[in-house]
């Protein structure tokens, strides 16, 4: 999708250097939430508004309207974050085209195993992320731009 510069999976969403480095190396004038629980925070996308520069776009949506969203493509160039694979599974099963997804940061949980360093996902999880492959779709890990990316294709296996 053109001006879709990022899609990047980050538990934490918006937080601190990690996301400016992202911003100013993609050179983004707005980022897209896609996570049906935070768009029904009110206060958090309170908080999240307030993360992101002042100069920056952001809008929060469901699935529903991320689809929606970028159904109509985007005039600026954009950060889309979620946090897990299953909301980009549904945007790509929804005819949005994503090229590449980078799994910036999935912590440990109850449910969750070590996928790759410090990369935990569950079964259902590691499921989308195969099913997104199957739909030609890169999936990398790369916390930082200056980090070489790896594919998590050969850790799914």
């Amino acid at each position: 999708m053109q001006n879709l510069v990022l899609t990047r999976i980050d538990d934490r969403l918006i937080h601190g250097q990690v996301m400016t480095a992202w911003i100013k190396n993609k050179h983004a004038d707005q980022v897209v939430i896609v996570d049906d629980g935070t768009a029904a925070d009110e206060y958090m996308i309170e908080v999240l508004e307030m993360a992101i520069p002042e100069e920056i776009a952001i809008g929060i949506f469901t699935k529903e309207e991320g689809v929606e969203f970028f159904s109509q493509g985007l005039d600026a160039p954009t950060i889309l974050l979620v946090k897990g694979p299953e909301a980009l599974l549904y945007l790509v099963q929804h005819g949005i085209d994503i090229d590449e997804i980078d799994v910036g940061g999935m912590g440990a949980r109850a449910n969750r195993s070590v996928l790759y360093k410090n990369i935990s996902t569950s079964e259902d999880e590691n499921a989308c992320f195969k099913a997104l492959i199957d739909h030609g779709v890169n999936v990398f890990v790369q916390v930082m731009p200056q980090d070489k990316p790896v594919s998590i294709a050969e850790y799914l296996k």
